[in-house]
């Protein structure tokens, strides 16, 4: 193998360590009438990522508890935020709820909620492991065995 393809290689899976380590971001467009019923089950969260949401007036991001969010009760938000773009960083597993508090709750009713669960510790353990094996074949002992 030629010194630069082993470099292009150990590169590219440096690159993908890289990824591996840093979270990830997702972004949600947060309107109303949105359809974000199944949002959690074709997007994965794991400890360490983060979830933006965008949004205009008169638009809020509220964490709620479950009971609240099954509800759609505004009475007692654990964090409320209307500022147009809400950053939400999952720094451990469990299930976190959020809805739009605009109209008196009715964009909640309406379905602008999303439930988003981060892996328990087990997957995140299995995760763990994975990047570490990725990490021991990606990156080798001494720079001289690269070539």
């Amino acid at each position: 193998m030629s010194s630069t393809l082993k470099a292009l290689v150990a590169f590219m899976a440096m690159a993908a360590v890289a990824e591996l380590a840093a979270g990830k971001t997702f972004t949600i467009k947060w309107a109303a009438g949105g359809n974000y019923g199944d949002w959690s089950s074709k997007n994965t969260v794991t400890v360490g990522d983060s979830v933006v949401f965008t949004y205009g007036p008169p638009h809020t991001v509220d964490e709620l508890s479950e009971a609240d969010y099954k509800s759609c009760s505004f009475a007692g938000p654990l964090s409320s935020d209307i500022s147009g773009s809400t950053t939400v960083v999952f720094d451990k597993p469990g299930t976190r709820y959020f809805a739009c508090a605009a109209s008196v709750g009715s964009h909640c009713s309406m379905g602008q909620k999303v439930a988003s669960r981060s892996p328990t510790r087990r997957r995140r353990q299995r995760v763990a492991r994975r990047r570490r094996m990725v990490r021991r074949l990606a990156v080798p002992s001494s720079p001289r065995s690269w070539w």
